[in-house]
């Protein structure tokens, strides 16, 4: 239970979550800094730069892993220059500027250190217990230093904030922790007034404590598991290393944002008008006490079509965990509810066997819903164990079951070995998958406080956990042969270039499949590029990461409008979808595949309904690719939006008013000059029917926000440094050349030409909301989604583009070396700034939601 004081009046939840982080933070870094101090590391290399080999002479490698995870968290924190070498001879300490500040205050995070590691049982009451004497006495001389603020400065923001943050997290994390019913040592309730941690509020925030706190038996042994102490992984057995209660009650609170989500994705499985294609049980692989299994039941039983029939299509609930103790208390709760279950051993990393003990009961593995939260990076390791090498650029620090470095190479494969065992058991239904990620150092230190991401990967690490990147985790899916159903999946944060936590829907690549889609084949070199731009290698299957959650965003808007309007209209009428500026078909594609997987053209069919997919978009190499495609299709018809006479177009020379139920416009509007936007804005509020919708995607809408950029920001990027960067010997002297010519050649007519497609001046959220606002009622909303180096190559070389904002250039081939090499000259700096992410750029995606 959190103990709290009464609510502040005005609670700042803002400053109240980042406080959270910090705390974490703090107390992680107090543990390693107390640790090192011990080793007597700290001292020595704040003097004077030295190697591991120097400070540690004969350290043992299970000691160097350790190590190297400890040297990771200093990195991520800004602390040091370096993060963990591939040999101790080869990493050394070397502390930044800001990490020698924070060398007035060691003394303090020592203590508290210390004082932390008195918590650092596993038993359920250690937090119920009474404190014992020296933990009050430490505290104590704690609180002395605390009310003197830890002689930091009193700035409102900057690394004094950090500290401060650091320390009085840390400190009051055990009264917070503490049982209700323990009576805490004087000064307890000055400490969380003056540290701002009074209130229910504040009790709401610190629920999340344990998450960390939980390692804190792991913590207490740091200095002897970085001597190279032998500690065998847990099998089964009693975990020395955390304090499980403590760390299950503090996942619930954590988590519940990402519980919510995954649970609109069951419902929306169960409230299918097919019961006899639902999955036939959940299975939920780490269980633990059952819980999550319960409120998934109650849900579909209470708040779906399924649960009006579960007397004929019945719901097993299937509980799967490594540990007997968590299955005897999920049988308890499971069966004080109510819920039809089936409770079995079984581990992560073998499904087979998991099969092989479902088959004993009769249940066929592939004939259900398997689902986990925050597991896949706590599998067993099975892969190589081959170290990391010293040319290869390391960001992570994992363990292998012994305790050695391990490659971050051997861990991805060991992830894409992991998903492959589990891809045959999941082809109908899916893997539907909660997943956190690790964070690259560079990105942690810009972003301190504002993730969990310093504490969580310390302990995860050196409890030989997984975490991997989110792009690489995704990529790794993908390798497995496992795509994500793009309408239902997630990232937090939203807003951020990082991405902490994944939801996903993971079925078969094979399965991802639309009916009536030709095979791609190029109809020129453009329309090509821009399809290999979507989706990788061409092969419709497999959309590219940089546009497939922003089309999932507006596919799983318009397969949820197009249900609604199904359910109303009566045998013989119409849908029609407008795919407006539909390119390559992108949309349309997506959105079949979405409708096929839902069954929607036999729902259609038995509601006598008839439903048309109409592509509008100005003729030309990239349209004429879409019509390639979808030529055959029998639901689809294309109209070209410009006339005989070469002028645009009116919509209502395709559609009679109020015609259309829904308009689906992916990455069109930041295209469109501000001159022609209202028109084309009232034109489309004239065919679309009164309460029809309109979708819409942008990805060069400003602003971009303190921490991203805009699509066409490269674009932009590359072209001034055409026109303006020094001419040096970093360009070969064709390129010089060229770029010479370009500048004597310039002209208005280019800069103009440059500015047609990739608008100067990109549109902002608040211009095309106030266009929407004079026809329509909606909203808009923004997210962050990253792209990768090669797919922003792709983007600028394809060649209408590059036409367009290189006009100067007409040898394609010498166009597209230029390209190249400018790219290499501005992404650097672009990555460095506050959107650059691990391996890419953070690209600001605007959504818009309308009705007429």
């Amino acid at each position: 239970m959190t103990r709290t004081a009464a609510e502040p009046a005005a609670p700042d939840r803002a400053r109240l979550r980042r406080a959270a982080f910090l705390a974490q933070d703090g107390l992680v870094l107090s543990c390693i800094l107390q640790a090192l101090d011990e080793l007597g590391v700290v001292g020595p290399s704040l003097r004077r730069e030295q190697s591991v080999d120097e400070l540690l002479p004969g350290l043992p490698a299970a000691g160097f892993g350790s190590l190297r995870v400890v040297l990771r968290t200093l990195a991520a924190q800004g602390w040091t220059a370096h993060g963990p070498g591939a040999s101790p001879a080869g990493t050394v300490l070397r502390w930044t500027a800001e990490g020698r500040a924070v060398a007035a205050h060691h003394r303090d995070y020592q203590a508290i250190g210390r004082f932390l590691t008195m918590f650092g049982g596993t038993d359920r009451d250690t937090w119920s217990r009474e404190w014992p004497e020296p933990a009050r006495k430490a505290f104590a001389g704690l609180l002395d230093r605390a009310r003197a603020r830890w002689d930091v400065d009193g700035q409102a923001d900057g690394p004094d904030e950090v500290v401060r943050g650091h320390l009085d997290g840390a400190l009051v994390m055990p009264l917070l922790l503490s049982d209700a019913a323990v009576a805490l040592p004087d000064g307890a309730a000055e400490l969380l007034e003056l540290t701002g941690w009074s209130g229910p509020e504040a009790g709401r925030y610190a629920a999340s404590f344990g998450m960390s706190a939980s390692y804190l038996p792991m913590f207490a042994r740091l200095a002897d598991l970085i001597r190279g102490a032998t500690v065998v992984r847990p099998d089964g057995g009693a975990e020395w290393h955390v304090n499980r209660a403590l760390n299950v009650n503090a996942s619930g609170a954590a988590h519940g944002r990402y519980f919510r989500d995954t649970l609109a994705v069951v419902l929306d499985l169960f409230n299918r008008p097919d019961l006899a294609a639902q999955p036939r049980f959940i299975a939920d692989t780490g269980c633990g006490n059952g819980r999550w299994l319960v409120e998934l039941y109650e849900a579909v039983r209470d708040r779906t079509l399924r649960g009006a029939f579960l007397a004929e299509h019945p719901l097993t609930m299937v509980g799967i965990d490594p540990n007997q103790a968590a299955l005897d208390e999920a049988d308890r709760l499971l069966t004080e509810h109510g819920v039809p279950a089936v409770l079995l051993p079984g581990d992560i990393g073998a499904p087979a066997g998991i099969a092989r003990e479902l088959g004993r009961h009769g249940i066929d593995m592939r004939e259900g819903l398997h689902i986990r939260s925050f597991i896949d990076h706590d599998r067993p390791y099975l892969g190589d164990r081959r170290p990391p090498e010293a040319t290869s650029a390391e960001t992570a620090a994992h363990l292998d079951p012994d305790g050695r470095a391990l490659a971050e190479a051997a861990v991805r494969e060991d992830l894409v070995a992991h998903l492959r065992r589990w891809a045959p058991y999941v082809r109908r239904h899916g893997l539907l998958v909660l997943e956190a990620h690790s964070v690259a150092p560079h990105i942690s230190q810009r972003h301190l406080g504002d993730m969990h991401a310093v504490a969580f990967e310390a302990y995860h690490g050196l409890s030989h956990q997984y975490p991997i990147d989110h792009a690489d985790w995704m990529a790794a899916c993908r390798e497995a042969g496992l795509e994500p159903i793009l309408s239902e999946g997630r990232c937090y944060p939203t807003r951020q270039p990082f991405v902490a936590v994944s939801l996903n829907r993971l079925v078969p690549v094979e399965t991802r499949t639309a009916e009536g889609v030709a095979e791609p084949e190029p109809v020129s070199a453009d329309g090509w590029a821009l399809h290999e731009l979507v989706y990788e290698n061409g092969d419709i299957r497999r959309p590219r990461p940089w546009c497939a959650r922003p089309t999932g965003w507006l596919v799983g808007r318009a397969v949820r409008a197009l249900e609604n309007r199904l359910a109303v209209l009566r045998p013989g009428e119409t849908i029609r979808v407008l795919d407006y500026g539909s390119g390559t078909a992108l949309s349309v594609i997506e959105l079949l595949k979405a409708l096929r997987e839902r069954g929607f053209h036999d729902r259609l069919e038995d509601a006598g309904v008839n439903l048309e997919l109409h592509l509008a978009d100005l003729p030309g190499d990239w349209f004429a690719q879409g019509r390639q495609l979808l030529t055959g299709h029998e639901l689809v018809r294309f109209h070209d939006l410009r006339g005989p006479d070469g002028s645009f177009r009116p919509l209502t020379d395709v559609f009679a008013p109020d015609d259309v139920d829904l308009v689906l416009a992916s990455m069109v509007f930041h295209l469109i000059p501000a001159r022609a936007l209202d028109g084309v804005v009232a034109g489309l509020a004239t065919i679309l029917r009164r309460q029809g919708q309109l979708l819409w995607t942008s990805p060069d809408t400003g602003p971009s926000g303190p921490s991203a950029h805009l699509f066409h920001d490269v674009n932009r990027a590359v072209r001034e440094c055409l026109l303006h960067a020094p001419l040096d010997d970093s360009f070969p002297a064709e390129l010089r050349r060229a770029i010479g010519n370009v500048r004597a050649v310039r002209t208005a007519q280019s800069d103009e030409r440059a500015r047609r497609r990739i608008l100067s001046r990109p549109h902002t959220a608040t211009e095309l909301a106030a266009a929407f606002g004079r026809h329509f009622t909606g909203s808009v909303e923004v997210a962050n989604h990253e792209i990768q180096p090669d797919e922003i190559l792709a983007t600028l070389l394809v060649p209408s583009n590059a036409g367009e904002y290189l006009p100067e250039i007409a040898d394609p081939r010498l166009r597209a070396d230029l390209i190249e090499a400018l790219v290499a000259r501005v992404l650097p700096r672009l990555r460095g700034g506050p959107g650059g992410t691990a391996s890419g750029l953070s690209i600001r995606w605007t959504f818009g939601s309308y009705a007429r």
